[in-house]
């Protein structure tokens, strides 16, 4: 005959208190098939100890009928339940990484090929015939004229320099000369950036800012410029200070709309008195007192003619040995034509 096996287990220690009960549970885990005194002894109840601190991790004990419909008090220890494995942070990670990483390499194949069609854009813009500008320029079309080379004939106005700055260029700091240019044609004045000049050849502040040795012109000139594409500034670039004669970045809108505010171009270029009064045989006068040079912040308020807000950049086509010996002699020096914007179009 089979005996069945009930193992032994600890008891609750509410259960202890009662010595009866705790002995008649303990007989029934008895092992029948070696009936003893010893087996006896070990089954008695000992005093449970008790600790200041209880154990942790320690099983707990669970109440389960046998077969006889008793309750028999054994140790199953206790288990956390595991989190299923698509739970895991690390998993999120793993499937965001290759995303966007995909993402990132559709990105560069997209900017490569507008890269390439803007250089192939700039080779054939630069490589043909300079543009002339008509008297009257249609300001809503000058952008679709971008990085097109344009001829220019006529005169500069060096009493009148917007310093465009601080610019870097041959290991030298310095300025950007911007400066009106009147066209033989006629019709409104164009800004013209004649170049870069190193601070040492820049004096005085604020709206007395000038060139230790003024630019001379010799009278009527022919430059091949460039329209560049001006791009408007970042959120965190520092803003222009016209009564400052500082100009951070290119805006050409603010800068004609500045020098007309201060000749009064922008209303009227003669007065209708002066238009009224006529000829005078003074004006013919040979030995009349010959009028002193303009202070730089007195030659904005001159009568002169309307600035349009065209913005053009002188080219220069000489090495760059050439560019260095015309900044050490405080020569303004023009960008390196179509290899300049070939660069900055391909690091920008």
């Amino acid at each position: 005959m089979k005996v069945p096996m009930i193992r032994v287990g600890v008891y609750d220690p509410a259960a202890a208190l009662n010595t009866k009960l705790v002995h008649a549970k303990l007989m029934q885990t008895v092992d029948v098939r070696r009936p003893s005194l010893e087996t006896a002894r070990m089954c008695i109840a000992h005093p449970i100890r008790h600790y200041s601190t209880p154990p942790s991790k320690l099983p707990v004990p669970v109440i389960e009928p046998g077969e006889n419909e008793q309750p028999l008090i054994y140790n199953r220890p206790q288990q956390r339940r595991r989190k299923p494995w698509y739970t895991s942070p690390v998993v999120y990670v793993l499937m965001i990484v290759p995303i966007f990483t995909f993402w990132l390499g559709n990105w560069q194949l997209r900017r490569l090929q507008w890269k390439l069609d803007l250089i192939d854009e700039l080779e054939e813009k630069l490589n043909s015939k300079p543009l002339h500008l008509p008297r009257h320029i249609n300001l809503e079309v000058l952008e679709e004229f971008a990085f097109r080379l344009v001829s220019l004939k006529g005169r500069f106005d060096p009493s009148r320099i917007l310093f465009l700055g601080p610019r870097a260029r041959e290991g030298e700091r310095g300025y950007d000369l911007v400066m009106p240019f009147q066209r033989t044609e006629g019709g409104g004045d164009v800004l013209v950036n004649c170049g870069f000049v190193s601070n040492a050849f820049v004096e005085g502040t604020n709206m007395d800012k000038h060139l230790k040795h003024p630019l001379s012109f010799p009278g009527e000139v022919t430059l091949t410029t460039l329209l560049p594409r001006v791009y408007p500034p970042s959120r965190f670039a520092l803003p222009n200070e016209p009564n400052n004669n500082l100009w951070m970045q290119v805006n050409p809108a603010q800068m004609a709309a500045w020098l007309n505010e201060q000749s009064g171009a922008a209303h009227n270029t003669t007065s209708e008195h002066e238009a009224n009064r006529g000829f005078s045989p003074r004006d013919l006068w040979p030995f009349s007192k010959p009028s002193e040079p303009l202070s730089p912040s007195k030659a904005f308020q001159q009568k002169s003619n309307q600035v349009l807000p065209v913005y053009l950049e002188q080219v220069f086509d000489g090495t760059f040995s050439e560019a260095g010996a015309r900044i050490r002699q405080g020569i303004p020096v023009g960008p390196h034509g179509v290899c300049s914007y070939l660069v900055y179009t391909i690091w920008d």
